[in-house]
């Protein structure tokens, strides 16, 4: 399980760099927020997709240990102050909310789609 954690966090990363440093999303607090909620809602989805019994506990333990790994870097390693704009210096936390609401629609979709066909 730590295996797919990992992998589900490697997603939501990867999306989340993709949209900040190659589409070069502004540096507003939409800019900032939707690379998050992008990145954890990929993750969220992984996470079912690997498991639909344990996905959402997964999805949302990989957000909260990526919340931490940034907020840890950002605020422990690097010493970036929280500023004036509190929502865009905390704007790691969003991610165990974002990989939660993209596992559990993953998996609600999922139920509807089995009601549906069968």
């Amino acid at each position: 399980m730590a295996l797919r954690t990992l992998i589900c966090m490697g997603i939501g990363v990867l999306v989340w760099y993709v949209l900040v440093f190659i589409v070069k999303m502004p540096l507003s607090g939409l800019g900032i927020l939707m690379p998050v909620w992008f990145g954890g809602l990929a993750g969220g989805i992984v996470a079912v997709i690997f498991s639909p019994q344990q996905g959402v506990m997964m999805a949302f333990t990989s957000g909260v240990l990526l919340a931490l790994g940034f907020l840890w870097v950002r605020h422990g390693l690097m010493d970036v102050g929280l500023g004036t704009n509190t929502l865009v210096s905390l704007w790691p936390v969003w991610f165990p909310a974002a990989f939660y609401v993209g596992a559990y629609t993953y998996l609600t979709f999922l139920v509807y789609r089995a009601k549906k066909h069968g």
